[in-house]
């Protein structure tokens, strides 16, 4: 339960959302995924780590503040940019 209310308070605080900007990450829409540009994407986003999501797959879907999320098509170009 203490968990859950720390959570809770990072969450409405801001805090964790403010880690991640994937605004400044948006030079990577377009572009075909690599590592290099991953990287590049997440120094530019103030992110911790970076992921790519690739269209059509599962992932786990708890909220990071710290992560940034580079979407991709089937074939790695990114289509956009998220933190979360």
């Amino acid at each position: 339960m203490r968990v859950l209310v720390a959570i809770v308070l990072l969450c409405a605080s801001g805090a964790a959302a403010s880690a991640c900007d994937a605004g400044k990450a948006d030079f990577a829409v377009g572009k075909p995924y690599y590592a290099g540009l991953a990287e590049r994407a997440r120094v530019a986003a103030g992110a911790s780590i970076a992921r790519q999501m690739i269209r059509g797959r599962v992932y786990t879907m708890e909220f990071r503040g710290d992560r940034l999320n580079l979407h991709t098509d089937e074939r790695g170009r990114v289509l956009r940019v998220t933190c979360g």
